[in-house]
């Protein structure tokens, strides 16, 4: 790895909105610490970023809900002296009502939504502070801000990250570094098509409420990099409408007593 050109690390690299943030950090002049599940994919995606971006790219296949291998994660990350940019991008949806769950794939949401993230800055801090430069980007979601059957454990999670950027952002902002809770809405990214997602239910949504990911991350480094930057990041504006309906209190009211009457019927 190259200690001459800064270092962007990327949880969940391998697609979605992790795969255009590789792509857009590589293109801006960063080498890449890129780490996800599948070693095949993290393969083919070191080739192809270092062909056409000429990134140094290194590649770790890690389970961030196995705390021994997020352990082994956290020492490469405190000892890589050239780390500017970190993206906690890893995540996965689970949708099921309580109490009928699967409880070790919500004990593992919470490791991997909420846990590695915050363990992960904690790693990364050390080697920001000494350069007095860094940005850290949490992918939250607009989810965090809302109520509803099914995805008690997704929101609980994007929730806790929302909340831990702004406080660590008051922490952390007199030693030079940037964090952002980025707010999406619904993205194309195969995110709803995944095993444990009902795929049809979004299908049915209009295409007015879906964002590429192209644009959210887009916005994103373009927020995090401004001088007057605020923390959290909602890459839409029909989704700051959207949240600033949602959260006026009549309508939250109006909400989550729709969804209370739901349940009982």
């Amino acid at each position: 790895m190259s200690t001459t050109r800064s270092l962007a690390l990327i949880t969940g690299s391998t697609s979605g909105l992790g795969e255009e943030f590789a792509k857009r950090l590589a293109g801006d002049g960063y080498d890449l610490l890129l780490v996800a599940r599948r070693t095949e994919m993290l393969e083919k995606q070191k080739a192809e970023l270092e062909k056409e971006y000429g990134a140094s790219v290194e590649i770790r296949s890690v389970d961030l809900s196995d705390p021994t291998q997020l352990l082994d994660l956290e020492k490469r990350v405190a000892e890589a002296e050239n780390l500017e940019f970190l993206v906690n991008n890893a995540g996965f949806g689970y949708e099921y009502k309580f109490p009928d769950i699967d409880l070790d794939q919500e004990c593992r949401m919470v490791q991997i939504h909420s846990i590695a993230p915050m363990r992960l800055m904690y790693a990364a801090f050390g080697p920001m502070i000494r350069r007095k430069k860094g940005y850290v980007v949490n992918l939250s979601s607009v989810a965090a801000y809302l109520v509803g059957p099914g995805f008690a454990q997704y929101n609980a999670t994007k929730a806790y990250l929302l909340s831990l950027s702004k406080c660590l952002q008051c922490d952390v902002r007199e030693y030079g570094i940037a964090i952002q809770a980025l707010c999406p809405g619904l993205v194309h990214t195969g995110f709803h098509s995944a095993e444990l997602m009902d795929e049809g239910k979004y299908k049915k949504i209009p295409e007015i409420l879906w964002l590429n990911k192209e644009t959210v991350v887009r916005e994103s480094l373009r927020n995090i990099r401004k001088k007057h930057r605020r923390t959290v990041c909602v890459p839409s504006v029909r989704y700051k409408i959207f949240l600033a309906i949602m959260t006026f209190p009549l309508c939250r009211w109006f909400t989550e007593w729709l969804y209370r009457t739901r349940s009982k019927m």
